[in-house]
């Protein structure tokens, strides 16, 4: 799914994700996408517009005592392009 974000934290050269918000939310929510690439070396950058092809991973956590599940979703990125608007 191919999702537009604007860029809401600082990038590092070191970091394997970056912090956006989606374009239309109007929770103005921030999320954490994960990258398979490097973000800093594909030039993304903070406040910067950006299209990312966004999936899911879905992870399951059963607590030991409870048996009670937790489930989280991350997203993953393998593709980004900058939008110019």
């Amino acid at each position: 799914m191919k999702l537009k974000a604007t860029i809401r934290e600082s990038i590092e050269p070191t970091d394997k994700s970056v912090i956006v918000e989606f374009y239309g939310d109007a929770k103005k929510q921030h999320f954490e996408v994960h990258c398979t690439f490097n973000p800093y070396q594909l030039g993304i950058r903070k406040w910067d517009y950006w299209e990312f092809k966004i999936r899911f991973q879905s992870e399951i956590f059963e607590e030991p005592k409870t048996k009670k599940k937790s489930y989280f979703t991350h997203l993953y990125c393998d593709e980004a392009k900058p939008v110019n608007e």
